[in-house]
């Protein structure tokens, strides 16, 4: 049996840890095949371009057309199309190095007896750390003091500065509750806030467990002091943060997103935040990156900016292909459903006849 693994030439650092962990899958060829956009200098313009238009567009990756045998498929950012996948005589399981599906065609796999299997949860930690980082920054204005240190100043009246908050006995709204709002949800326990959630897809008791209220949209604008999101960007929640939420919030309240930029209405939030209608925002996510150097957002008194970096951490990169070539090898296996995208596959003829001799030949 064959695995190819699509290492992305732009990003080096990440092939050592997929080889590493692909190889710890007994009983399988492990084809390592570089995959690059040479028209693009930057790697972040050609993951930005698939995540906006999709998989479709993009050509059809030579190391499919090389290994069209191979009955396992393995990749982090690159475009797994219907045409791509229809290059393969017998490909049964795609494994995404990711939590994102925006550079796969689900529904093609899907169509074709196809597993999807994804990293959900590996950098759940790593995002939730970085989000408290960031949301501290920002309300204790501690980039903008750095920054005033290094350029020779000794800055100590900031645009917030009168309203300053402690976190104890604040509200905390989470604007989403899967892998990375738990992950926060549970390190913010520490600071005894108070804990809002909004998600349309879990029940109370998910968020009672971690002592908090599963509330509607508009209550979490309205009543938090501080609101993190942490949605999955889809189809139906593009833009689905806009002038609306942003006018219900305090004016001493923060907007923190370390989730996608589609998500939110950048042209309602600059608005919110130059006229000084909400206290401050911290983002790590942008409609264009890297963001341009005369972008509004940068002449901001009252926001930090980071460059995606939320879920950039040596452990996170280690968590992805450890996840996917594990649960890759469950699935196989039968042993457990975790990260399978589209569960309805296992229904599939094609699959299951695949997944039965599999299972025997890999003697799980």
């Amino acid at each position: 049996m064959k695995l190819v693994c699509i290492i992305e030439k732009k990003i080096p650092a990440l092939r050592e840890p997929i080889l590493r962990f692909a190889r710890r899958f007994e009983g399988v060829e492990v084809i390592e095949s570089l995959w690059d956009d040479p028209s693009e200098a930057d790697v972040t313009a050609v993951i930005r371009r698939i995540e906006k238009n999709g998989p479709a567009n993009e050509p059809v990756l030579q190391g499919f057309i090389e290994h069209k045998d191979a009955e396992l498929l393995a990749g982090s950012f690159c475009p797994f199309s219907a045409q791509g996948m229809d290059v393969f005589d017998n490909l049964r399981i795609i494994g995404v190095m990711r939590a994102g599906l925006e550079n796969i065609d689900v529904r093609a796999a899907s169509e074709r007896g196809i597993a999807v299997v994804n990293a959900s949860g590996r950098n759940a930690d790593a995002v939730s750390d970085f989000a408290i980082a960031m949301l501290l920054a920002e309300a204790r204005n501690i980039a903008r003091a750095h920054h005033s240190i290094v350029g020779g100043g000794w800055q100590v009246d900031f645009a917030s500065s009168a309203t300053t908050p402690d976190m104890r006995g604040k509200t905390v709204g989470l604007f989403g509750f899967g892998a990375i709002g738990k992950a926060l949800a549970e390190k913010l326990g520490g600071f005894h806030i108070n804990l809002m959630v909004y998600d349309p897809y879990i029940e109370q008791e998910s968020v009672a467990a971690f002592g908090g209220k599963l509330v509607d949209k508009e209550t979490l604008f309205k009543e938090s002091d501080f609101i993190s999101v942490h949605a999955r960007l889809t189809d139906e929640n593009q833009r689905t943060i806009g002038k609306a939420e942003f006018s219900l919030m305090k004016k001493s309240a923060y907007f923190i997103n370390t989730a996608r930029a589609g998500l939110v209405d950048y042209d309602a939030l600059y608005a919110a935040l130059a006229e000084k209608r909400i206290a401050g925002a911290a983002l790590d996510v942008f409609d264009n990156e890297p963001l341009p150097v005369d972008d509004r957002f940068r002449k901001l008194d009252n926001v930090t900016l980071t460059t995606h970096r939320a879920g950039a951490t040596l452990d996170a990169a280690n968590n992805s292909p450890r996840l996917v070539f594990e649960r890759m090898r469950n699935l196989i296996a039968g042993s457990a459903m975790e990260g399978l995208v589209n569960p309805q596959v296992l229904d599939d003829p094609k699959f299951k006849a695949w997944q039965k001799k599999a299972k025997e030949t890999l003697d799980l």
